[in-house]
């Protein structure tokens, strides 16, 4: 991404352990040079739809730096953003931001942050949730990792696995350093969600096969799991200590 690319697309998204509970926030904004950037948080204390929120404020807020297409589009599967902010926010305000009810609009602090972020021609486009869209599970990746605190740094890159971008761009010295099960047991420890592409490039192809049946395996002394219909998480193998 360069001072004049065109932010064409974003997509925003909020997780929730407890509902009240601890949470985290994604959000992704692709440019017309096919970069992208990824920005996510998290509360201690929260709610899944202040997670919502948080992330369409988050994103309004970088996409207030760039230049964008026209008819610009924020994807999204929470129905409570994409009604508040298209309808009713409107009528929150004609009633001093209340309810139609005479109630206080919850979340109130959060919709008038979006209030002061809107963007003219800007347009909320609703997308399932967990049904495949790259960009919904992207970004549902990055706010389910900061709901269970692992922190995932803000890159600009081109199309590129979390692998990938570490064995392109770490510092040879880096590389040489870190061999495989040194980057296995740093997944492990830290319980981070890989997709299986991430995983294939991280155990070699020689693993595809077993990776693509998607179900529970052993490599050398770490143990492949299933997460979620869509992820793997990794976990040491117990050492069998036997007595006499």
């Amino acid at each position: 991404m360069n001072i004049d690319s065109i932010a064409i697309e974003a997509a925003t998204d909020g997780a929730c352990s407890g509902n009240p509970g601890p949470g985290g926030w994604g959000g992704l904004i692709i440019f017309d040079d096919k970069s992208e950037l990824e920005i996510g948080g998290s509360e201690q204390n929260t709610t899944n739809n202040r997670m919502e929120l948080t992330a369409a404020i988050k994103t309004l807020e970088k996409l207030k730096t760039y230049k964008l297409k026209e008819n610009f589009k924020l994807r999204t599967d929470s129905k409570y953003v994409i009604e508040g902010y298209t309808k009713w926010i409107i009528n929150w305000k004609r009633n001093g931001w209340k309810t139609s009810s005479g109630k206080s609009v919850q979340n109130l602090d959060l919709w008038q942050k979006i209030d002061q972020l809107r963007i003219n021609g800007l347009v909320m486009e609703y997308v399932k949730g967990h049904s495949g869209d790259k960009q919904n599970d992207r970004v549902d990746k990055i706010a389910t990792n900061y709901s269970k605190g692992i922190s995932l740094e803000s890159k600009l890159k081109e199309s590129e696995s979390s692998a990938d971008f570490f064995e392109k761009n770490a510092p040879s010295e880096i590389q040489e350093l870190f061999s495989r099960h040194e980057l296995i047991q740093k997944f492990a420890d830290k319980k981070y969600l890989l997709s299986s592409p991430e995983l294939s490039t991280l155990l070699g192809e020689e693993n595809h096969l077993k990776i693509k049946l998607y179900s529970l395996f052993e490599w050398r002394n770490w143990r492949l799991i299933p997460k979620d219909k869509k992820y793997w998480i990794i976990e040491k193998k117990r050492s069998l200590i036997f007595y006499e």
